[in-house]
């Protein structure tokens, strides 16, 4: 697919932009995670001011990416707002003035209209600082859950430049890179970075290969394609790193460090059961008749020693029965 247009209007509006909103949507996932964050990692080695959020905090399999200590659940709320119940006409002036440590604002009231109260004022927060907003893996703006609806006139009033794969993206974005026919979100990622310049480091490459392995299942969903692979190959070279994952007889080590922990043999405790004690059989009782003791039980014959025929270790032919 050929992004060419999206990079270049992207990174015009990279260039504008002194602050940065980095969003991701609820229940993170792999993808989500390893895209967003080799994202993070790109823009602030560009020098940008980036803030990177998830409505959702990360779980521990998800800490091993570079920058998972970043992300926050919640937007700075800049601004403090104080609200009043309005009837059109019902304000006169409005002003204020500041006595020592006091900030008064004075809402005179138009005559014929009531005085306000203070069960009229409301106070709320809002506003954050970003100029930019980037999603990244969310298919809609409802998808950021909290990071929305707590502040939707951010996102009413900002670019927004949707990075997405999924085929039912809503397409919310002022710019909208979204490639349905990708395998991974990081897939998309991967262009827009070459694109912006963005060298692929260790850790960025890491970040988005571990995505890749993640919306891919590590290569065994159907829709994998080649440019998959083409990726996977690319961020080998850039010196990514899988996370370690546990395997039988081992314990798990802890994500992210790309090594496994051996762990120590469990130890088996054999019980050898007692020979259960002989019965004597019963016994007729009869006037001539003794009782005898039971005999000791026969020894068990100990195993046969297998011995491996005298051709074992020569090597050998076989012919199919089928060839004349």
């Amino acid at each position: 697919m050929d992004y060419t247009h999206d990079i270049t209007t992207i990174k015009d509006l990279l260039d504008k932009a002194s602050d940065v909103l980095l969003v991701t949507h609820e229940h993170p996932t792999f993808d989500s995670m390893g895209s967003t964050l080799a994202l993070y990692l790109g823009l602030t080695g560009l020098g940008k001011k980036v803030t990177v959020a998830c409505p959702d905090p990360m779980t521990v399999e998800l800490s091993g990416f570079v920058g998972a200590n970043k992300i926050v659940n919640t937007l700075g709320r800049k601004n403090f707002i104080i609200s009043l119940d309005y009837v059109d006409g019902s304000i006169e002036k409005v002003s204020y003035n500041i006595e020592g440590n006091k900030f008064n604002l004075v809402i005179e009231p138009r005559p014929g209209f009531d005085n306000f109260s203070q069960d009229k004022v409301h106070y709320s927060y809002a506003g954050s600082s970003a100029s930019l907003i980037i999603t990244v893996d969310t298919i809609h703006l409802g998808g950021l859950k909290k990071l929305y609806d707590e502040d939707k006139d951010l996102y009413a009033k900002k670019p927004i430049v949707n990075i997405d794969r999924h085929p039912n993206n809503a397409h919310y974005g002022s710019t909208n890179m979204v490639n349905p026919d990708a395998s991974s979100t990081a897939e998309v990622v991967m262009p827009l970075l070459n694109g912006l310049g963005i060298a692929l480091t260790e850790d960025i490459a890491t970040n988005l290969f571990n995505a890749l392995l993640g919306a891919t299942n590590s290569f065994q969903n159907p829709n994998v394609t080649s440019e998959a692979y083409e990726a996977a190959a690319a961020l080998v070279r850039a010196g990514a790193k899988r996370f370690a994952k546990p395997v039988v007889g081992q314990e798990e080590a802890p994500s992210g460090s790309g090594e496994s922990v051996a762990s120590e043999p469990a130890k088996v405790e054999t019980t050898i059961p007692a020979t259960p004690a002989v019965t004597p059989a019963p016994v007729n009782p009869q006037p001539t008749s003794t009782t005898t003791q039971p005999s000791a039980l026969p020894p068990s014959p100990s195993p046969k020693k297998q011995v491996a025929p005298p051709d074992w270790l020569k090597p050998k032919i076989f012919k199919s029965t089928n060839i004349a």
